[in-house]
C-alpha cells in the first residue's frame, strides 16, 4: 500500500510591512514563492557554526599575500607584453574571489562581519561605506544595516 508524502505544516511568521516587502522582493528577484525562499534562506545559516570574523580565513590570506609577493618578485624577468596579462588575469581572479565573497557574507545575514573585516583591511568607517557603495553598485538594497 503506497503511502501519501507528508503534507507541510502551516506555519505563522510575524514580521514589519516594510520587512515583508523586502523578503517578497528578494523571493520575487529569486524566482520563488515567499514560503519556500523564506525556508531556503533559513535553512542556509546555521547559527551554531564557528563564525570566521574575516572574509577569507587568515591562513587563506596569508597564502594569497604570499603569493602575490612571489609574482611581483618574478615580474621584472617577465617580458611587459606578458606583464600584463598576467596582472589583468590576477586581477580579475581576485576580485571574482572577492565579490563573491561578500556576496556570501551579505547572503548569510553576516554585513556586520563583512563591514569589520574591511574596517580592518582599509581603516575604521571604511567598512560600512564601501558595503554601502557595494549594495548600491549591485542593487541589493535589501540588506539590513
Amino acid at each position: 500500500m503506497k503511502r501519501r508524502p507528508k503534507r507541510p505544516g502551516k506555519y505563522a511568521l510575524s514580521c514589519t510591512d516594510e520587512a515583508w516587502e523586502r523578503i517578497s522582493a528578494r523571493a520575487s528577484r529569486a524566482g520563488m514563492p515567499v514560503s519556500a525562499f523564506l525556508v531556503r534562506a533559513a535553512l542556509a545559516v546555521d547559527p551554531t557554526r564557528a563564525k570566521v570574523d574575516a572574509a577569507l580565513a587568515l591562513e587563506q590570506q596569508k597564502t594569497i599575500a604570499e603569493a602575490a609577493r612571489r609574482i611581483v618578485a618574478h615580474l621584472p624577468r617577465v617580458p611587459a607584453e606578458t606583464a600584463v596579462p598576467l596582472w589583468k588575469s590576477l586581477r580579475d581572479r581576485l576580485s571574482f574571489l572577492v565579490r563573491m565573497t561578500m556576496n556570501d557574507m551579505l547572503d548569510e545575514g553576516r554585513r556586520g562581519d563583512l563591514e569589520r573585516h574591511l574596517d580592518r583591511q582599509f581603516g575604521a568607517g571604511e567598512g560600512a561605506r564601501l558595503v554601502a557603495a557595494w549594495l548600491e553598485r549591485t542593487g541589493r538594497d535589501d540588506i539590513p544595516e
